[in-house]
């Protein structure tokens, strides 16, 4: 029989609904400031249902997406290292970032305003330099490339598990296979109920589950679109050695248009380099999520075989492995994150996908002083949960 009736105590301070790269830190954070705070996993932390996985995420600082992100991306880098320490893991390795597409184009115009803004040393590379220096990417002649040195790349899994570790050295609590059937939002006292009947209560929910926010707060959810995504690692066919990451960037490429566009890794095993792309024609039904995502297959194969000569040289443009992952995106693909009106008592945390992990520290402090406070000090104006008629 289920238990639907709030309990005389609340189960924590805060509850944190999902651990993946937003709620693992966000757990983190609350803990590491004395918050008696509970995460929920439907799965465990790491998992690849959602879009926490892959081996490797970038980080950059001359930030495309807008200036407004460069203060944000420099506070994660400082909590990266901090939770370096706490954990005693590697968890960001630093290679540079190269922005790559026709000169004058928004793929070096973007981030070369926020570099002019917040004064970062880049450097604009003319497609001459750019083929000498690092000959391991297809360069046209009208060409140009953006060279950030603040940037690298993160290990996802490894993160989240150093994240939910050092929560729990804090003294977070986690419940793991564990879903959740509904929520109640209330000003004082919002709370949970779990698929085995529970029902959890606390003075501020953290909902960061994200393509799951969708179904579990229609407010903000009906505004996101939840995307199959697909990556894939390429065989090198040359010497690896000008593959790894002490010699090439991770990087993004495109025409300029947007409608072709990718991002990539140097080579983590010596083997392969890893490659997505940013658009991709497949909307995800919800009911899918929980039992798994479709298997990759020869049609998302060919979509790379398109791609990785307009990208790359010295690589085979059929993978050797890919994996699937699931985008939650609002429509402009900026985050959401603080409360809703229509929501009382929740902080919401979504729409990260395809550019949100690198700030996953930085978000899981954000979190925290929402929760503890109501405001934070961090520039937040562009991810307000309102903005969306």
């Amino acid at each position: 029989m289920a238990l639907t009736t709030l309990p005389t105590a609340p189960s924590a301070d805060v509850i944190v609904l999902g651990l993946g790269a937003m709620g693992s830190h966000a757990l983190w954070r609350l803990a590491a400031r004395g918050v008696d705070v509970l995460g929920v996993e439907q799965f465990v932390p790491g998992h690849d249902r959602g879009g926490s996985h892959g081996q490797s995420r970038i980080i950059r600082t001359a930030y495309a997406e807008g200036a407004g992100y460069v203060p944000l991306a420099r506070e994660a880098w400082r909590l990266w290292r901090e939770l370096e320490h706490a954990s005693g893991t590697a968890l960001l390795t630093r290679t540079g970032c190269l922005s790559i597409g026709p000169a004058g184009s928004r793929k070096t115009t973007a981030p070369l305003a926020s570099a002019r803004t917040h004064n970062l040393a880049c450097e604009l590379l003319p497609a001459v330099e750019l083929k000498a220096r690092f000959p391991q990417f297809a360069v046209h002649d009208d060409h140009a490339a953006v060279y950030d040195p603040d940037a690298g790349h993160l290990h996802p899994e490894r993160a989240i598990a150093a994240a939910v570790a050092a929560a729990r050295a804090h003294g977070a609590r986690v419940l793991t296979g564990t879903a959740v059937a509904a929520l109640t939002p209330d000003p004082v006292r919002p709370s949970v109920l779990l698929a085995d009947g529970r029902r959890l209560t606390a003075r501020r929910i953290v909902v960061a589950a994200g393509a799951w926010l969708r179904g579990l707060v229609p407010a903000v959810g009906r505004h996101l679109r939840i995307e199959r995504r697909v990556v894939g690692w390429f065989p090198i066919t040359h010497d690896p050695a000008p593959y790894l990451d002490d010699a090439m960037p991770v990087f993004t490429g495109g025409d300029g248009t947007g409608a072709r566009s990718w991002y990539g890794f140097p080579s983590l095993d010596g083997e392969t380099v890893k490659l997505g792309l940013h658009r991709w024609p497949e909307i995800a039904e919800p009911v899918d999520l929980r039992r798994g995502h479709r298997p990759p297959d020869a049609a998302d194969a060919a979509r790379f075989a398109q791609a990785i000569p307009l990208a790359l040289t010295g690589v085979d443009p059929i993978p050797s492995r890919m994996q699937t992952c699931m985008y939650d995106l609002t429509p402009d693909e900026h985050f959401v994150l603080g409360p809703h009106r229509d929501a009382p008592g929740l902080i919401l945390l979504g729409g990260f996908s395809g550019h949100g992990f690198k700030f996953a520290p930085v978000i899981g402090d954000i979190t925290t002083d929402l929760a503890t406070a109501g405001t934070t000090p961090h520039p937040i104006a562009a991810f307000n949960p309102h903005r969306f008629p």
